[in-house]
């Protein structure tokens, strides 16, 4: 017995991304510029014209950025000079120059977030790494703020079983009332597939869903390939190439929403093949809930640009897409977006993913691929939900403020 103990230390947290390479500076062919995202999702305009729009970026494990390589970044892609208006929490610019390691998560967040929602007043969040919990940590602070971003974007996860009980109860819980107050909180579905990075880390072929992306108050956001290369957009795969697999599945503890039930029994029903029923509960909560592109991102980092491929990247470009439609919202004197997920299942601003599956892990080269794992159909599934979003279709945005009233 442990006496006068409640809860032990949670199992590693990790950011959902994984490095490539250095980059060439001649040309990004091949690579997901901003103009990419603005030409293929639609989008009107990354330029925010209303004051006080506002969105953050959760930052752990002690990941720094740099400001000068964030200035470098709008610099090579075209994008109008944005820096961040707020940190909280450390970070250490300096790290950024002596291993690429120790910025390319949070590198990755800030520039991508800047270029899509260029001009919005941006939060880089950052929890201490000597922290155990950072996101109960960064939640309940979050939910202490008199006025918080209105998005959030959160790149990291931790496998779902190993979390205590007190921890997922308490995120849920906050989460949701921070959506009762017009905030939207982003999270990466993880680059793992079905399995996550603890069980392939062991060559256990598990079914371990990524929390907190299956928080019922959250938007998961998948991961696609193939617009970067002119082709079509499926779901993105590492033994196709895509250096990481779009995380999802079913939650093991949050029961399913209601918003997402009728999508979720058609894709039980569609046909296509599922893990044995012993693997997953299909009566809970099922994520991700839309995917964006996540397959070679340019990084600028310590000066120098690099390659990266993950739901890392998905997650701040879908989160800026949300600060966009805020700004749309002001202009007409309505309330910011917040709980999003309602809207997006009644959405036909979808770009449905059809092709792909998630029962591989991360890798560059012979990546772990186990005989289970979720398959993409038409509709919603369990690997890139319902599909990428066409930014620019305004019956989303009329959808967005009805939602918002009735909340």
């Amino acid at each position: 017995f442990v006496m006068n103990v409640n809860q032990f230390p949670a199992a590693s947290t990790r950011p959902h991304y994984i490095a490539g390479h250095a980059k060439p500076e001649a040309g990004y062919s091949g690579d997901v510029t901003p103009s990419l995202l603005v030409s293929f999702y639609n989008i009107p305009s990354t330029q925010i014209v209303n004051s006080n729009i506002t969105n953050s970026l959760f930052e752990a494990i002690g990941q720094s950025f740099s400001p000068t390589d964030l200035a470098s970044y709008q610099s090579k892609m075209g994008v109008n000079p944005d820096p961040i208006t707020n940190v909280i929490g450390p970070n250490q610019p300096q790290a950024c120059d002596s291993n690429y390691a120790n910025c390319f998560e949070a590198n990755l967040d800030v520039q991508q977030i800047t270029a899509i929602a260029n001009g919005a007043d941006t939060t880089y969040w950052s929890i201490d790494a000597n922290d155990q919990d950072p996101f109960t940590t960064w939640i309940v602070a979050v939910a202490g703020d008199a006025s918080p971003p209105l998005v959030h974007s959160m790149s990291y996860g931790a496998v779902e079983s190993d979390m205590p009980a007190s921890a997922l109860t308490q995120f849920n819980t906050e989460a949701m009332k921070l959506c009762t107050r017009g905030v939207s909180i982003v999270v990466s579905s993880g680059d793992d597939g079905a399995m996550n990075y603890e069980a392939c880390s062991y060559g256990q072929c598990t079914i371990n869903p990524s929390w907190p992306a299956t928080c019922p108050y959250v938007t998961a956001v998948g991961a696609t390939q193939g617009p970067e290369t002119d082709q079509t957009e499926i779901a993105c795969q590492s033994n196709q190439g895509g250096l990481i697999t779009s995380g999802g599945g079913f939650s093991t503890t949050y029961p399913q929403p209601s918003y997402q039930s009728a999508a979720v029994s058609s894709y039980l029903s569609s046909g296509v093949t599922f893990p044995a029923s012993n693997e997953y509960n299909s009566g809970n909560r099922a994520y991700p809930d839309v995917s964006m592109m996540g397959h070679n991102y340019p990084v600028v980092d310590g000066g120098q640009v690099y390659i990266g491929s993950g739901t890392s990247a998905s997650a701040p470009v879908f989160a800026a897409a949300l600060t966009l439609i805020n700004d749309q919202l002001a202009s007409a004197n309505m309330p910011s977006v917040g709980f999003v997920n309602p809207t997006l299942y009644q959405s036909s601003a979808i770009n449905d993913i059809t092709s792909g599956e998630n029962n591989c892990c991360a890798g560059q080269t012979n990546p772990t691929c186990c005989p289970s794992g979720f398959t993409a159909t038409t509709g919603f599934d369990a690997v890139t939900g319902l599909g990428s979003v066409n930014v620019g279709d305004r019956k989303s945005t009329r959808l967005n403020s009805s939602h918002r009233r009735n909340l």
